[in-house]
C-alpha cells in the first residue's frame, strides 16, 4: 500500500500483465532441408564468351580385331563414337522486401535480417534440388508400377537395370518421402538374407530428412521435390550413378568484377550467388535479392533409371 504526500489517502498496488511477451527464440516450421543433392551431380565450369557449355561425350570400350594375315592388317577404320550435352546457366532469383519498420522493431528477438539471409542462402540448395529432380521424368529407363507402392523388389529392379548398363557399383537414389515410407514398410516384411543385413536394420529407424541411409550399396536420399507423374497419382524418383546428371554455375564474381553492380549494394556474396540490396527510399523498403545462375542437364541416360510408384 502507498501513502500520498499528505499521509491521509492510501491505494492498492495495481496488478497487471501484458497479453503476450516476446520470446527470445524463434520457432522454425518444418521444411525439407535438401542438403547435399549437388554432390550427386558432376560439376562443369562455364568459361569463355558463350552462355552455353557444350560438353563432348566419348564412347569407350573398343576391342581390337585379329589381323587377316601375318603380313597384312585388313583392318577397317573404326569411328570414335561421340555425343554431347549442353549446360546453359540461367538466372534464378529470390526476393524479400523488408520495410524500415521491420528493421527498427526486430532487435534480435524475432524474425530479423539474419534469418532473411539464412533463407536466401538456403535457397541455393533448394533450387539445385528443383533442377535435378525436374530431370527425372526425362530418363528413359523405368521400374515400378503406377498406383502400386514402392517395394524392395522395385529397388532391386533399379539396381539390376543399371547393372545391365554397366554402371559402377556406387549408386544413389532420390525418392519422395512417401516412396521412402513404402520402401521401409516393404523391408519390414522381407525374409531370407535381406532381413539379417545391418544396413536394412538401420533403415527401419527414424533417421531424418535428406540422406536417409546407404542401403544395398545405394546412397538413399529423400526429397519432397521429387515430381509427380500420371496426373499426380504417382511419384517419380530416380536411381543413378555419378555422371548421369551435370550442372554448372555462372561465375557471379565476373558480374561484380565488370562493375555492373555498385559494390555498396552487394549485401553478401559466395562463389555461387550474391545478395543485392535495392533501396526504395520513397516507400521505406529495402529489397534483398538473391541472384543465382545455374544450368542442369542429363549427361548420360544409361546411367539413370526412373522409379515410378504410388504417391
Amino acid at each position: 500500500r502507498f501513502r500520498n504526500v499528505t499521509g491521509v489517502q492510501t491505494c492498492a498496488l495495481p496488478i497487471w500483465r501484458v497479453a503476450k511477451i516476446l520470446s527470445n527464440t524463434v520457432h522454425i516450421n518444418l521444411y525439407d532441408a535438401q542438403a547435399g543433392l549437388r554432390a550427386l551431380m558432376t560439376q562443369y565450369r562455364l568459361t569463355g564468351p558463350s552462355g552455353t557449355l557444350n560438353t563432348t561425350k566419348v564412347t569407350m570400350g573398343y576391342s581390337a580385331a585379329a589381323a587377316s594375315s601375318e603380313t597384312s592388317g585388313g583392318a577397317s577404320n573404326t569411328l570414335l563414337s561421340t555425343g554431347n550435352f549442353d549446360l546453359s546457366p540461367t538466372r534464378h532469383l529470390l526476393k524479400f522486401q523488408p520495410t524500415d519498420l521491420f528493421a527498427m522493431t526486430s532487435a534480435g528477438t524475432e524474425v530479423n535480417t539474419d534469418m532473411i539471409a539464412a533463407a536466401l542462402i538456403g535457397s541455393v540448395d533448394q533450387t539445385i534440388a528443383d533442377k535435378l529432380t525436374g530431370l527425372f521424368s526425362g530418363v528413359s529407363g523405368n521400374v515400378g508400377t503406377s498406383g502400386a507402392n514402392l517395394t524392395v523388389t522395385n529397388f532391386y529392379e533399379a539396381i539390376y537395370t543399371l547393372n545391365l548398363a554397366n554402371n559402377p557399383a556406387m549408386l544413389a537414389a532420390v525418392l519422395h518421402p512417401q516412396q521412402v515410407n513404402d520402401l521401409v514398410d516393404s523391408f519390414r516384411g522381407e525374409g531370407g538374407a535381406v532381413q539379417f543385413r545391418t544396413d536394412v536394420q538401420g533403415m527401419l529407424g527414424a533417421i531424418g530428412v535428406s540422406k536417409r541411409a546407404t542401403i544395398l550399396g545405394v546412397d538413399l536420399y529423400q526429397s519432397s521435390k521429387v515430381p509427380t507423374a500420371n496426373a499426380g497419382a504417382d511419384r517419380q524418383g530416380c536411381m543413378f550413378s555419378m555422371g548421369a546428371f551435370a550442372y554448372s554455375f555462372g561465375d557471379v564474381a565476373q558480374i561484380i568484377a565488370q562493375q555492373m553492380i555498385n559494390p555498396g549494394d552487394i549485401w553478401m556474396q559466395t562463389p555461387e550467388m550474391f545478395i543485392e540490396r535495392d533501396r526504395d527510399a520513397n516507400n521505406g523498403m529495402s529489397s534483398l535479392i538473391m541472384n543465382l545462375y545455374i544450368g542442369v542437364a542429363e549427361a548420360e541416360d544409361a546411367r539413370a533409371v526412373k522409379i515410378t510408384t504410388d504417391a
